[in-house]
Formats: C-alpha cells, sequence, structure tokens
C-alpha cells in the first residue's frame, strides 16, 4: 500500500506544471543585491547544459573508436542511478577513473575540449544564457560547479566567460592518469558545499546572497548552502522538495542545440 501511495505521489507531481517562470527568475535577479559579492554558481549537467556529458562523451568515444559498446551500457548504468540518487558518492566516477588509467592526459584533454565546445556548449539552453547575462549586467560573478571533469567542463565555463570553474580533478604522474581523483576530491554533493565555500572565502562571496541553479536532489546541500536556489528541470525529489521550500522553479528546454556563445579553437 505504501508503494502504491508513493507511485500515485510521484506521477501527480510529474503531472504539476511548474508554477515559476523565467520571469520570475528575471524579477529575483534585478532584486539580488549588486556586485561580486552575489554569485550565481551553475551546475552543468541538465542544468546549464540540456543533456548529460557522460553520455555524450562516450558516445562520441565510441565514434571515434575510443570506446566500446560495453562502456556505454556501463555509462547508462551508472547514469540511471544517478538520476534515481541510488549511486554512492565513491562509484560516481569509477567508470571515468578506470577508462583513463595509464592514458596520456593531453589527449584526453584534446578530445574532451572537442566534445565541450561541439557537443556540450551548443546544448546551453537560451533561458540559461539570459540568466547568465543578467547575472553579469548585475555584477554578479558567474561560476560553473559541477561534479565533472575539469577537461569538460573548462572550455564550456570558458566560452561562456564564466569567472571560474570548480569541479573534479584526476590525478597525473608523469603526464598519464593515475586512476586516483586529484586534489580536492570529487565535487559532488557534500563536496560542491566545500569547494563553493573555499571560493567565496578566496573572493569575498556572502553565500547567503548567492544563487545556485540545479536539476538533481543531489545537490540539496549545495541548495541549502546559498540564500537564492533555483531549481531548472528538476528530479521529481527535488520537484518535491522545491515546493515544500517554496523554492525558485524553472522549466529550460532540454537536449535542443543553440549557436555556442562564443567561438573558441579546439586546439
Amino acid at each position: 500500500m505504501m508503494r502504491l501511495r508513493k507511485s500515485i505521489e510521484r506521477r501527480t507531481l510529474r503531472r504539476r506544471p511548474l508554477v515559476e517562470s523565467q520571469n520570475r527568475l528575471i524579477q529575483k535577479i534585478l532584486a539580488a543585491p549588486t556586485g561580486e559579492q552575489t554569485t550565481a554558481f551553475f551546475d552543468m549537467d541538465q542544468t546549464l547544459v540540456a543533456g548529460n556529458s557522460s553520455l555524450l562523451y562516450v558516445q562520441r568515444a565510441i565514434a571515434a573508436d575510443r570506446a566500446g559498446m560495453g562502456d556505454l551500457f556501463k555509462t547508462v548504468y551508472y547514469y540511471l542511478l544517478y538520476r534515481l540518487n541510488r549511486l554512492p558518492v565513491d562509484e560516481i566516477l569509477k567508470p571515468t577513473l578506470s577508462g583513463v588509467r595509464g592514458k596520456r592526459e593531453a589527449d584526453f584533454a584534446h578530445f574532451c575540449r572537442k566534445i565541450a565546445l561541439e557537443e556540450l556548449l551548443p546544448r546551453v539552453a537560451a533561458q540559461a544564457r539570459v540568466a547568465l547575462t543578467m547575472h553579469r549586467e548585475r555584477g554578479h560573478r558567474c561560476v560553473l560547479l559541477t561534479a565533472a571533469t575539469c577537461y569538460l567542463s573548462s572550455p564550456v565555463a570558458e566560452a561562456l566567460e564564466m569567472d571560474a570553474t570548480l569541479c573534479t580533478h584526476l590525478e597525473v604522474a608523469e603526464g598519464l592518469f593515475t586512476g586516483r581523483l586529484g586534489v580536492g576530491g570529487l565535487c559532488y554533493g557534500a563536496g560542491k558545499v566545500k569547494a563553493a565555500q573555499a571560493w567565496a572565502a578566496v573572493h569575498q562571496v556572502n553565500l547567503a546572497e548567492s544563487f545556485f541553479y540545479t536539476d538533481s536532489a543531489s545537490d540539496l546541500p549545495m541548495l541549502k548552502a546559498v540564500g537564492m536556489p533555483v531549481v531548472v528541470n528538476p528530479d521529481w525529489v527535488l520537484r518535491r522538495w522545491s515546493r515544500q521550500q517554496g523554492w525558485l522553479a524553472c522549466r529550460w528546454p532540454r537536449g535542443a542545440k543553440t549557436v555556442p556563445t562564443k567561438s573558441l579553437p579546439l586546439n
């Protein structure tokens, strides 16, 4: 009976429209304090970018004979667990770490940069670009805060002219990946809060006056750490939580490619 009740609740939540619109978000940005003490932190996958960077990476890797179908199935499996909030923190980057162990960082970085500029950047929603522009006009810093590696996330942030990228780094020794996480560990869950707090302390940013945009309930710690949480295309857990908390919610188009903001060299 309990399972049936939960199933009905989930379906009901999915059917309900997200009441907060892009106009409400614009009003919230305009009402926020001006200046660099306010920062807009953006999650990347399914938030700033209408897609999953891991899936897009493995699809391109298969096309380039750098990966096989087994890698795709493994990535999809881990992605589904992640979307269901069933993936242990220490398992999140397991496919990536095992896949790059012993490989040259320079080759991997070049390949990821192409994917970032050709696949991820064109999937940045128009509404996301509007939010970035408005934050800049208010003097706010814009920071990419993601569990993705620096190899996929940094080119996107650079092309969008964001102020910083807080992400996951991989350990490298003598130009080769060791298969372990780098300094700072995994930028996920509480790890995002730790990274944001450290960055905020250095740049005199007030998190109580800052924004955080995300789609996933795994980011609840960071949503609670800022004064202005914004949920974008939320999963059902986050959708329910955001309604309970009265958080601003927006729907940005998924999957559509748009025109890149800035053309960057692939090399």
